[in-house]
């Protein structure tokens, strides 16, 4: 089996920042399809679920953006971008039916929402929510940092790692306009709550990840609400003590595609460890390995095979694992490209579900964090960005690289794991 994704990275827009990969499922090998320049710091990257149009975050301070582009032909094609009145977008995610996207902007703390047309592309913003208050890390949690967003049972939960909870919100259709409905989660100070997971296996669970800590947190919802079930640390046993702590951050965590096994990386320690999930929702420790590089800010799960980006070291690596123990090996050799930082798979085009409910996965973001933020702001040789209603062109138009043999509009996997957008929320990755 051949698996297609897409990588972004923190290239700035005069290298090439976008590539599409494929994965060899028997062997583990890597061979690049192609890449574009054109685009600062598309450190996230999302699928629409009709195949045809992908957007990517623009992380900048203090104008952030989403970038929108055709996937009708081989190479993606820059369409044009929108201002999420916001500072160093991070992460993206879309409304079960694909009516909505989600840009979650970091150093401003703030969440904006993206109105899509029939076709997928966004039509204006309806609506930006400010969070305000800070945390007890006096550099990393000086303010709120909005890392994440998912859609869960109708709810868009909002991971904010500065404010130490995952506050959520309903979605108005009609007006586009969000509403507070409290927070669903609030962690012990310092926790940092980055990204989190879900999978149809484990219904009723929600698996955090703090990245200040290397925590990570079972969650069990108890009507409107969540309650700890659990807190095991996702550091190596070698990677231990309050210094090793310090000088971690917590980066990605997705599932298995069949549920049974759940992976977190970590920077710093530069591993990632693996969990086994029992039937009752609680992790067990399996197994931590090298990333195979510096700063494994976000992985793809695969088959047998987990591909790593390795912000800090420039590379791409592959981790094979057994699929019921859950051990893991990396395999020789790595892939270089510049500051890889978001794995994207590329998925069957099925129809969209009519109705909100349970959306797709999640993903990871942030690089080996600086003292005070692990989103590093670029300046942008792009001309300005377009708000409001978005235009139907531009000149802003990526050179492109191409590489060896015709890349299908998608490839055939099953489907069904977290980071699938037909799961009961965004991610992943995605």
């Amino acid at each position: 089996m051949l698996y297609d994704f897409y990588v972004g990275s923190y290239a700035p827009a005069d290298h090439e920042s976008i590539y599409r990969y494929q994965l060899n499922g028997e062997t583990g090998a890597l061979v690049r399809k192609c890449a574009i320049k054109g685009v600062d710091n598309p450190s996230w990257l999302l699928l629409h679920p009709n195949g045809k149009l992908m957007y990517s975050v623009e992380e900048l301070n203090p104008d952030g953006r989403v970038a929108v582009y055709s996937l009708e032909n081989d190479v993606p094609e820059y369409l044009f971008s929108l201002e999420t009145e916001g500072a160093d977008p991070c992460h993206l995610s879309l409304s079960p039916d694909g009516s909505f996207l989600f840009a979650a902007n970091y150093s401003s703390g703030s969440l904006s929402v993206f109105r899509l047309d029939s076709s997928g592309r966004p039509e204006g913003m309806s609506d930006c929510r400010q969070h305000t208050g800070k945390g007890c890390h006096p550099k990393r949690q000086e303010g709120p940092h909005v890392h994440f967003t998912r859609m869960i049972d109708g709810l868009l939960c909002v991971c904010d790692l500065g404010l130490d909870c995952i506050a959520a919100y309903s979605l108005d259709e009609a007006a586009g306009r969000l509403t507070e409905r409290g927070k669903v989660f609030c962690f012990p100070g310092g926790y940092g709550p980055r990204h989190l997971a879900v999978h149809d296996a484990h219904k009723g669970f929600v698996y955090v990840i703090g990245e200040l800590t290397g925590d990570l947190c079972v969650l069990h919802r108890n009507g409107s609400q969540y309650e700890l079930l659990q807190r095991i640390s996702s550091l190596p046993e070698y990677f231990a003590g309050e210094e090793a702590t310090e000088e971690n951050t917590a980066a990605a965590i997705r599932f298995s595609e069949n549920g049974r096994l759940l992976f977190v990386s970590n920077r710093g320690a530069d591993s990632v460890t693996s969990f086994f999930v029992r039937a009752d929702g609680k992790a067990e420790k399996v197994d931590s390995v090298s990333s195979g590089g510096n700063g494994p800010r976000d992985f793809a799960v695969f088959g047998k095979y987990i591909v790593v980006a390795n912000q800090h070291s420039d590379n791409l690596s592959v981790l094979e694992f057994e699929p019921e123990s859950g051990k893991m090996k990396r395999l020789a050799g790595s892939e270089p490209l510049t500051k890889p930082a978001v794995i994207t798979r590329i998925r069957p085009v099925l129809p969209v579900p009519a109705a909100s409910g349970h959306a797709p996965a999640a993903s990871g973001h942030s690089g080996h964090a600086p003292a005070t933020s692990d989103h590093a702001p670029a300046t942008s040789g792009h001309a300005p960005a377009a708000s409001g209603h978005a235009p139907a062109a531009s000149s802003h138009a990526p050179a492109v690289s191409g590489h060896s043999g015709h890349v299908p509009a998608a490839s055939s996997h099953a489907p069904g794991e977290e980071g699938d957008w037909r799961l009961s929320s965004e991610e992943s990755g995605d």
